[in-house]
């Protein structure tokens, strides 16, 4: 697979790889239970420093998968996009964006950028042809950014019956990708 950029500028947000100097940040964000709710839908596990450390070094050795950091135009770190399974299924990749610091997100603009300077390099840099995303269907924002970016719904699934949450799988093509 062909080597990553080491950057992708936007005008609200740019992406780098995702740095070990992240980890401390990142477990903050994910062990936050409104960060939880909003990218599972419900109460997640808490997870660790040796959890963080183990995921992000499974990753590096990962040859399909990708992690990007999103950070503010000032370099403050707020979140991250993970681009995986990239053509394991031939022309297919998906992704797992999270903004976990909270002020970023009572405005959809952060996270829109993100996943829209995300999806144009799968397509441009990786050749993909259609991306995908399971993203909780309590997750509002997220579903009407999807939308507008041109994401269509593939399928649902009940997720944690529980609290009612579905997995909402969508998908992206090229030809259907609308940039903001």
């Amino acid at each position: 697979m062909e080597k990553a950029q080491a950057k992708i500028t936007g005008t609200r947000v740019n992406l780098r790889p995702l740095a070990e100097s992240d980890l401390d940040r990142r477990l903050e964000m994910v062990n936050d239970r409104e960060v939880q709710l909003l990218y599972i839908g419900a109460p997640g596990d808490t997870n660790t420093r040796f959890d963080m450390e183990s995921w992000f070094y499974a990753l590096q050795e990962d040859p399909f998968s990708e992690q990007w950091a999103i950070e503010t135009k000032d370099g403050e770190y707020i979140g991250d996009i993970d681009l995986h399974s990239i053509h394991v299924i031939r022309g297919e990749a998906w992704i797992t964006p999270m903004v976990g610091d909270l002020r970023y997100l009572t405005t959809p603009d952060y996270r829109r950028e993100a996943i829209a300077l995300i999806t144009e390099y799968a397509f441009s840099h990786h050749g993909v042809e259609k991306l995908l995303i399971d993203i909780p269907s309590t997750d509002q924002q997220g579903l009407e950014i999807l939308r507008e970016l041109g994401f269509a719904v593939v399928e649902e699934m009940l997720f944690d019956f529980l609290h009612d949450v579905y997995t909402v799988t969508m998908a992206v093509t090229p030809a259907t990708f609308r940039r903001p």
